[in-house]
């Protein structure tokens, strides 16, 4: 669909809600700048709106703190904080989690939220059915019981330290529900309306039990294409950009008065995975091989020109656990084909699939560039959103993928041999699980160092870069997180000034 005609379309669906959606200069009809919608631009859409089917950030990015809400939550500094949850304590062994739940909380549909509906959710995430990212972490909860309609018990199976910071990837809703909808959230926002490919709008709740959102709604305003997005806020159509892929796109809005940049730390991490469940990839002087065939600092330049660093693990440094292992596995070309050879590997052929995108693109050439040089054949097959989820992050039928990862604390996935990628180390394993029986968080960081460290070494992944969290907004447009310190994106801040 043309992006002009997408553009009317989105603001007409918000004005019949009763939003004002004017940009700047426009008549506004007697509404001030503060009472107009905010219009985002991302390439990040949510795949749907089914719940705990993980593999895609899209609804956490739209939906997470803004419209659905878990017991706790993770703010823009990463910190963990109480939100449906007003307080807990914890039993002397660390089995037991008594939640004292907020009074006065209403779903959407104006339906009280109660112990039931916590319950009903955290029962939901860790079910059979349930292929959510965090479902394995959360395993531990063992019996989770409403002891009355304010107070809800979580007891373990063992203890886990990080159970506080991976409860906040659960949202809750009313029993039994199992699709996001406009009636069971209980955030700041209301969902409104998802026009799949175009845009999704969520409006001001104004029956919020904590502080209203300082406008009253935002239209997510999705694209494939950067330079389409970018266009779109030069030109007006959008106030922000949530996050710019490329240094290219920055030209425009650099030193223009009525643009901002923002440069701050993401945990996007980019990374070439192999299926280490699968001959050649279980093997691992295959995988330490072709890491070491890779020129990271090549790809970081090509895509992000000296922005972003390179990084030898799934671990950002925003994560406590965080050591810089940049230098394991470096561009060794001649070290890449002795690993090979020790391993018995000639002639090897390959298979790539990954999301087509201008990033991904040029990181897949210089990818089968960098594997040429070594003898090795990278067969490149790009794909949609659709087929990745489907094929390769539930079915596990690929040999290599890129993927971005915005999650922190994803370290833990790789204890998960069931994960899509398919890693299984009974030492990591084992340093994981010590983790989170830790006594203390100084204890658990020490462990999960040298978890991270072993992963490297066994070069789990090719991790490429982290990204820098790059954002461009409209002169005016203030209060959005400079970094992204979770997969969600909080928009009850934003404000535009008159």
């Amino acid at each position: 669909m043309d992006k002009t005609l997408t553009r009317v379309l989105a603001l007409t669906a918000v004005a019949a809600l009763g939003l004002s959606a004017c940009s700047g200069g426009e008549d506004t009809g007697g509404a001030t700048a503060a009472e107009e919608e905010i219009v985002i631009g991302s390439t990040n859409e949510p795949t749907s709106l089914e719940r705990n089917v993980g593999g895609s950030s899209g609804v956490s990015q739209t939906m997470t703190r803004n419209v659905y809400e878990g017991l706790t939550a993770i703010d823009v500094d990463g910190e963990i904080v109480p939100t449906l949850a007003e307080s807990w304590d914890v039993s002397e062994d660390g089995l037991t989690y008594t939640f004292d739940l907020r009074e006065g909380v209403t779903f959407h549909d104006g339906t009280p939220f109660t112990a039931d509906d916590a319950v009903w959710s955290l029962s939901e995430i860790i079910s059979e059915e349930s292929v959510a990212a965090r479902k394995s972490d959360l395993a531990v909860m063992d019996q989770i019981t409403a002891v009355d309609e304010q107070t809800l018990e979580v007891v373990l199976s063992q203890p886990s330290r990080s159970l506080l910071f991976n409860l906040a990837a659960v949202t809750i809703v009313k029993e039994g529900d199992t699709e996001n909808t406009s009636d069971n959230g209980t955030g700041p926002y209301r969902f409104v309306e998802w026009a799949q490919g175009d845009y999704l709008t969520i409006e001001r709740n104004d029956d919020y039990w904590g502080a209203a959102a300082a406008n009253p709604g935002v239209t997510f305003q999705f694209f494939t294409d950067t330079t389409a997005m970018n266009n779109a806020l030069a030109t007006g159509g959008l106030d922000l950009v949530i996050a710019e892929d490329s240094p290219d796109q920055l030209v425009q809005f650099e030193d223009n008065p009525d643009f901002t940049i923002s440069e701050g730390t993401s945990t996007t991490k980019y990374l070439w995975a192999f299926n280490d469940a699968e001959a050649p990839f279980d093997d691992v002087r295959v995988r330490q091989g072709l890491y070491r065939a890779i020129d990271r600092e090549a790809i970081l330049d090509a895509v992000w020109a000296g922005r972003g660093q390179v990084i030898g693990s799934m671990v950002p440094p925003t994560d406590p656990w965080f050591t810089d292992l940049s230098g394991v596995h470096a561009h060794d070309p001649a070290g890449a084909q002795a690993l090979l050879a020790e391993a018995g590997v000639e002639d090897l052929t390959i298979t790539l699939d990954y999301v087509a995108g201008d990033t991904e693109g040029t990181i897949a050439q210089l990818l089968q560039s960098d594997l040429a040089e070594i003898g090795v054949t990278l067969e490149l097959n790009p794909i949609d959103d659709a087929t990745w989820y489907q094929r390769i992050y539930t079915d596990h039928d690929f040999e290599t993928t890129l993927m971005g990862h915005v999650n922190p604390r994803d370290i833990f996935w790789y204890a998960n041999p069931d994960f899509y990628w398919g890693y299984d180390s009974a030492e990591f394993q084992e340093l994981v699980a010590a983790s989170e029986a830790a006594g203390s968080d100084e204890e658990q960081t020490e462990l999960l160092r040298q978890a991270n460290e072993l992963m490297a070494q066994d070069a789990a992944s090719a991790w490429l870069y982290l990204e820098p969290q790059i954002r461009v907004a409209a002169a005016g447009i203030t209060g959005f997180p400079v970094d992204q310190a979770t997969e969600s994106f909080y928009v009850a801040d934003i404000t535009r000034e008159s």
